[in-house]
């Protein structure tokens, strides 16, 4: 299993921030009914970013790369922008997401200590906390038990944003 962090992923976050807080977000009614989709998630969510900002999804694809989150290979990366707030706090369960190999998580709210990503063993024991500072990055793998928890505030200013990762390896590449 894999786990990796990174501080400061986005090199002046608080300049790109504005861009992330235009993207459109939906509630999982809507974005199931508009994107026909069976995704289910608290709060609110975005379409993929490479339909809401090509520029936003490859900068962040390519400092996966660049902080090596990310070895090289032929990654098919499915990124969006996620809020969940404090209506939101007890909607969350602990889950794996299956589909995938690898799931990476960016905190963009204000650091929150009460906040974060619990992940849990197989008999879902916790075994790591991961807490929401501003602009960290974790990585780890999808087949891990794992759920956000301490969801806040009340509105895109103050609430947990995130950008979330769902990432299938389809092998690797030779350079």
């Amino acid at each position: 299993m894999l786990l990796r962090q990174v501080e400061n992923f986005f090199p002046n976050l608080d300049r790109i921030l504005p861009e992330i807080k235009k993207v459109q977000m939906y509630n999982q009614e809507a974005h199931q009914a508009k994107f026909k989709t069976g995704a289910t998630w608290p709060g609110y969510r975005s379409t993929h970013l490479s339909h809401e900002n090509i520029f936003l999804y490859e900068f962040v694809n390519n400092l996966l790369y660049q902080h090596k989150l990310l070895e090289p290979g032929t990654w098919e990366i499915h990124s969006y922008v996620h809020l969940r707030l404090d209506v939101d706090k007890d909607e969350d369960w602990i889950h794996k997401d299956m589909q995938d190999d690898l799931a990476a998580l960016i905190y963009l709210s204000e650091t929150n200590f009460d906040s974060g990503t619990y992940l849990y063993d197989e008999n879902e024991k916790l075994i790591n906390n991961i807490v929401a500072v501003k602009n960290r990055a974790v990585i780890y793998s999808a087949k891990y038990n794992h759920m956000g928890y301490g969801h806040f505030g009340i509105n895109i200013n103050d609430g947990r944003l995130t950008i979330n990762c769902f990432i299938k390896n389809h092998g690797y590449k030779k350079g």
